[in-house]
């Protein structure tokens, strides 16, 4: 086969490929552009998933009629004019490519209309055909609509997944760029239900209450730039609470220069930042900018410019886990209860019997308690520590003590023979209960040594088997709640409930809209009745979490 040079309008659907990859790249697109124009409010509309329309409007500086035509060529920007410019790139968006690429795989209309204009025009394109300006009426800013995207590309189209899933990742790209910039006002409207809203007032700890809700920005941590100590660095933002995380890093948005990134070394340097202080499995919140010259970062690297390149890495990394270091260090010392050893005699060197005597503990802004002791175990025995008796705490007894520890038998005893034990694969061997630890877990003997069992997830294992059980019959058993529970929901949340809502109909719940972002849960299973509702609504909310993130609920 000879070679040929392709016509351009494969030309186009080609390069599309590389910067629309569905419909959430183009929105990603449409609100850089936004934001380079100077707007400071920015509205996304969306149906369908993208399909049906996607529509992005700004009250930035505009488009001049005259350059309206020039906007749906490829490579035309107003953003770069020699290759030096590219080592300074201070915008988001520099290559003149996605109007452009969304025009050869999508039909576009741009109503634009300068601050300064008496009226505002309107150009469509769609492949290689282009309209000729025409004025309308519209506000200063610029209106840019896209319909029937893929149309013309079937190969792309039947890869989109369903709508709510698309839903949720521009609901995503969305909430990065509002709490990214928080001086701008964004509005997100999905299926003509408005999803997302934040006021455009500068201050990025709102933007997370906008985005997140009250209960998560309560948990967030803000960042000292100054405990960066990395020159020519610098790290603002905030990251979340040990006790705040995730079963996906998601929830960590990391940006360079104002500009969204996916960046894995970065990433596990905040992540080290926790050591010791997260579980295995669970993961931070966090949105982070870091601010550095821009002759010390390349952001010409990828094409959907998700991706940068440091002139030093290490440095970045160094700053950014310093940073959080220190804000997750500082948090800690602040909740860390006074411990008091109080020896027999004062002045006298402590030993074992001061220690047994008593240890006073007192938890910040509350009653102080004390750890009992209990008889120690014969010598030899494995177990000589005393079991705690803590203050009250959500209504559990001050001394919550299953029954009193009884000497092990010497054939147990350290250094004697250990019988094997004959436990079932993912069963548990039989336990005796020591006590309890902080109203929270369970220490308990077993054949392999001693357990500590967390009871409140014990017993959510035991809820979620009562459930399951219950789905298996036709008519679930359900309790109407006096009060219905409100939940304010994110978009990727809203989006994982409406996709769940059979699943959870079938478990017992019957939840509703009540608002732009609140659900109302009116009936909830039986079995979970009981329990405290208050607590029933942040775990589910959780579960939506995980879900809308593509976890397992």
């Amino acid at each position: 086969m000879p070679i040929t040079l392709l016509p351009p309008d494969l030309v186009g659907k080609i390069a599309a490929g590389e910067v629309v990859e569905r419909p959430a790249s183009a929105v990603k697109e449409l609100i850089e552009n936004a934001l380079d124009a100077g707007a400071g409010r920015i509205s996304v509309e969306v149906r369908a998933g993208g399909r049906e329309l996607l529509k992005v409007t700004d009250d930035g500086c505009g488009i001049p009629r005259d350059e309206l035509p020039l906007a749906l060529q490829q490579h035309a920007t107003s953003k770069l004019r020699t290759a030096d410019d590219l080592a300074h790139i201070a915008t988001l968006g520099f290559r003149g490519e996605a109007l452009g690429s969304l025009s050869a795989v999508a039909r576009v209309t741009i109503v634009s209309r300068p601050p300064r204009a008496q009226s505002g025009h309107e150009i469509v394109g769609c492949g290689a055909e282009r309209s000729a300006p025409r004025p309308v009426a519209c506000p200063p800013g610029t209106t840019i609509t896209v319909r029937e995207l893929f149309a013309n590309v079937p190969a792309r189209l039947k890869f989109l997944r369903a709508a709510p899933t698309e839903h949720g990742v521009i609901g995503r790209i969305v909430t990065a760029y509002a709490l990214a910039r928080p001086e701008v006002r964004f509005e997100l409207l999905i299926d003509g239900r408005r999803t997302l809203a934040t006021d455009g007032g500068g201050d990025r700890h709102n933007a997370i209450v906008g985005v997140h809700g009250a209960e998560v920005a309560a948990q967030m941590l803000p960042l000292d730039p100054e405990a960066a100590e990395v020159p020519n660095v610098r790290v603002n933002g905030y990251v979340s609470a040990p006790a705040l995380n995730r079963a996906h890093r998601q929830g960590i948005m990391l940006f360079v220069n104002g500009r969204w990134i996916q960046n894995r070394a970065l990433g596990f340097a905040l992540e080290e930042a926790y050591h010791s202080l997260l579980m295995i499995g669970r993961h931070p919140l966090a949105v982070v900018d870091v601010a550095l010259p821009p002759e010390l970062v390349d952001v010409n690297v990828h094409p959907t410019k998700s991706e940068v390149r440091f002139l030093d890495e290490r440095a970045v990394c160094r700053a950014l886990s310093r940073a959080t270091r220190a804000a997750v260090l500082h948090f800690g010392r602040a909740a860390i209860p006074d411990f008091t050893l109080h020896a027999a005699t004062y002045g006298a060197p402590i030993s074992q019997g001061s220690l047994d005597s008593g240890v006073q503990l007192r938890w910040p802004n509350g009653p102080a308690g004390t750890l009992e002791s209990l008889a120690p175990h014969p010598e030899g025995s494995p177990i000589r520590t005393a079991i705690a008796a803590v203050p009250e705490r959500d209504g559990l007894p001050a001394t919550a003590l299953a029954r009193a520890p009884q000497p092990i038998p010497p054939s147990t005893a350290r250094g004697g023979p250990r019988p094997t034990p004959e436990t079932p694969p993912g069963r548990l061997p039989p336990l005796r209960v020591l006590g309890q630890a902080g109203a929270s877990y369970i220490i308990a003997e077993g054949p392999e040594g001693v357990f500590l069992i967390d009871q409140h997830a014990a017993h959510e294992r035991i809820l979620l088997d009562q459930l399951l059980a219950g789905a298996e019959r036709a008519a679930p058993d359900s309790q109407l709640l006096l009060e219905p529970l409100i939940l304010d929901l994110t978009p990727p949340q809203i989006e994982a409930l409406e996709s769940a809502g059979a699943d959870l109909a079938a478990l017992g719940f019957a939840i509703e809209p009540f608002g732009a972002r609140a659900w109302a849960v009116r009936a909830v299973p039986a079995a979970l009745a009981a329990g405290r509702v208050r607590n029933l609504g942040e775990t589910l909310v959780a579960i939506l979490e995980e879900a809308s993130q593509g976890g397992q609920a």
